[in-house]
């Protein structure tokens, strides 16, 4: 099973870790922003967006589920896009962290990451 992983940008380097508990647990993680040099940053005006983008959403497109962390705040709505996206394209989400909009409380949700690996929820079970 694929999962494309949702999350903050700037959250990366605590993300990897969970990618990588993620691939202990037998799951393929399809999510490449996550390995984003750090030096990479949103302020940069000659970024190709576009491209970047495109390459996010196919990701999505390529993952059977998508796993959204809530549990920073961010300014911006690419975490929150790419799970309207997936539900659009009738694909799971969980969610792990706060509710921080109304959506949020349409997924399974679970406080940490902890809270999901020791739930016991097949994510392959939440994908059918």
């Amino acid at each position: 099973m694929t999962v494309y992983l949702a999350g903050l940008f700037e959250s990366r380097a605590r993300l990897r870790v969970e990618r990588d508990r993620l691939i202990v647990a037998g799951l393929t993680v399809n999510s490449t922003w996550l390995d984003a040099p750090e030096d990479v940053t949103y302020a940069k005006p000659e970024a190709p967006y576009g491209q970047i983008a495109r390459k996010d959403l196919d990701e999505v497109d390529a993952a059977d589920l998508l796993i959204l962390d809530t549990l920073d705040v961010t300014p911006r709505g690419g975490r929150e896009f790419e799970a309207g996206y997936a539900v659009g394209r009738g694909k799971p989400v969980l969610v792990v962290g706060p509710a921080r909009n109304v959506f949020h409380h349409l997924f399974l949700r679970f406080e940490s990451w902890d809270d999901l690996f020791a739930s016991g929820v097949d994510p392959v079970e939440e994908a059918d």
